[in-house]
Formats: C-alpha cells, structure tokens, sequence
C-alpha cells in the first residue's frame, strides 16, 4: 500500500512538469495560430474596404512613388501626391516639398468631373481594374487605376493636353481618413 501511494504521489508530482512543457509548445502553436487568423481577418476587412471605395467611387490613392513614361521613378511625399475619386468629381495632384509651384504645394493640380467610370474585379487575385476620364478646365485625363485587396494600388494617368503619362503608386484609402493637402486648382 505504501508502495503504491509513493508511485502515485511521484507520478502526481512529476505530471505537472510535464504538462507545463506541453502547454509552453502548445502555447506557442496556439500563438502562431492566432496570429495568422488575426493578418486574414485583417486582410479580409481591407478587402471589403477597397471593395466598397471601388464601388461606390470614393477613395484617395496616396502616391508615395512616381514613375514618368520613360521609367524614371521618383519617391514622394503621399500627403501632396495623390489621385482623389469623389462619385461625380475628381482630382489629380503633383506636388514637391521642395519649391512652390502654381497649386502652392509645388506642382500642379486639376480638378473635373469623372465621366465612364468603369471597374472590374479580377475573381483570381481579387484585384480590380478602374478606368475613368477626369474632364478638367485645362484637358481631359484618362486614369487607369488597379487596386489591390490589401489596399495598395498604382495608377496611370494619361493626358490629351500634355501628351505625357505619369504612374502613381500607394495605398488606397477612403476620403475620410486620407491625410492629403489639395492645392489650387488650375
């Protein structure tokens, strides 16, 4: 009898040593596991996000690079840089931090209204592709813009007047949290 309440009382006192290691291991399996549903979640909700800014034709995409026709990219400030859809309005701003130019933030800013606004969603990679032309007092831009669910995009935009193409690349993000500082439009 003694010989067994001994055996029980070993085993008893080992046993939580043992579970202690299982619960580190299964702690951290636990942790990564966690982890890895919070980012999917996350991305899902950025997903439905750009989704709606899409559809309903309202989002800012701030450029925090600029590349012109030949290749040549140039890294921006986002707050002066950036491709604004507002349903029937839009605008399109190039600024410097450097001088001021004729919008007062270094560069230049137009601002029309959107005709033939057009998307549509890559079922694949869940990207969408948005095309549209800003009509402005000085010319008319075409913009070609696809949006990527986790919220970057890039934009290409294309004028009659000026018969260049510059390319905006950044994040996409809804008017009312977009930290941009518009200029004066021409």
């Amino acid at each position: 009898m003694r010989r067994v309440l001994t055996i029980v009382l070993v085993a008893l006192m080992t046993l939580p040593a043992f579970t202690q290691e299982l619960s580190k291991k299964e702690q951290k399996q636990l942790e990564k596991e966690l982890k890895k549903e919070q980012k999917a979640e996350e991305l899902a909700k950025r997903a439905e996000v750009v989704t709606a800014m899409v559809h309903y034709q309202r989002f800012v995409l701030e450029a925090n690079m600029l590349k012109d026709k030949r290749g040549n990219s140039l890294n921006v400030s986002s707050n002066i840089n950036f491709i604004a859809a507002d349903s029937l309005t839009g605008v399109i701003q190039v600024g410097s931090n450097t001088y001021i130019g004729r919008n007062g933030v270094g560069g230049v800013t137009v601002e029309g209204s959107i005709a033939d606004y057009k998307y549509t969603k890559h079922e694949k990679s869940g990207s969408y592709s948005v095309t549209y032309y800003l009509r402005t007092p000085v010319g008319s831009y075409d913009v070609r813009l696809t949006a990527y669910p986790d919220g970057r995009a890039d934009a290409d935009v294309s004028s009659t007047t000026w018969g260049g193409r510059l390319r905006y690349s950044g994040n996409l993000v809804p008017p009312g949290i977009s930290r941009v500082y518009k200029g004066s439009a021409l």
